[in-house]
């Protein structure tokens, strides 16, 4: 079952290089782009069952150049009627949350003539927002477009800023979770928890300044992630 979430993986990554018209080769299991070396390596237990629904709990890491994989660690649940929709849907989800904007860092962005119009530098670094991945009810503020986006990539700035300079290429990352839970509690809103990591690695004074924005509200439960790939050329 492993192979088959590779291969799904990977036909999605080939998929988008081919799109964008990127050239690469395939050596040893990894994809060579340009200069740069991709591998991909998968954790996954098994299906489970909710109701009628199957649900496939899938983590990838995008192991660039030798590194170990954290920087672009991602974890997606797939739902669906079958094992191979379940699949299907927990690698679509990853692929829109991590390896788009993996790739479009690396110079495979197949929207490239309509994102260049909009791209956002952040302190020196080039932004490549992930889709977010939202679920419940989802406040209209909190999409890209929202006027909650605007303050969420202040604080995103903020700590870029503090980054130390490098005169290399470089790509970091940022992943910010956050949670809604459902109605009041003594006549205030339930709190959002949030949870920040950078390169992989939860950042606690991060997730404490992104906490204390006035995250939106909607009523109801929801649940929000997104993964931020920064690029800093030479």
């Amino acid at each position: 079952m492993l192979q088959d979430v590779y291969q799904l993986a990977f036909r999605a990554v080939r998929g988008q290089l081919d799109l964008a018209g990127v050239a690469y080769t395939e050596d040893d299991g990894d994809l060579l782009i340009g200069p740069h070396r991709l591998g991909l390596s998968i954790v996954f237990d098994g299906f489970t069952r909710q109701g009628n629904q199957t649900i496939a709990p899938v983590e990838l890491q995008i192991r660039l150049d030798g590194d170990e994989g954290n920087r672009f660690r991602i974890g997606t649940l797939g739902v669906g009627d079958t094992q191979e929709a379940a699949l299907k849907n927990a690698i679509m989800e990853w692929h829109v949350l991590a390896a788009m904007p993996v790739l479009a860092a690396l110079g495979a962005d197949a929207g490239a003539p309509r994102r260049q119009a909009v791209s956002t530098v952040l302190a020196g670094w080039r932004l490549f927002p992930g889709r977010a991945g939202l679920r419940g009810t989802v406040p209209p503020t909190l999409h890209s477009a929202g006027t909650f986006y605007s303050l969420l990539l202040s604080a995103l700035r903020e700590e870029v800023s503090r980054w130390e300079t490098t005169r290399v290429f470089a790509l970091r990352s940022i992943f910010v979770m956050a949670s809604a839970e459902e109605g009041q509690s003594a006549g205030r809103l339930a709190p959002v928890e949030v949870q920040a990591a950078v390169d992989g690695f939860i950042k606690n004074d991060l997730t404490e300044r992104l906490t204390a924005l006035s995250w939106p509200t909607s009523g109801g439960a929801y649940f929000y992630k997104q993964l931020f790939v920064l690029r800093h050329d030479t």
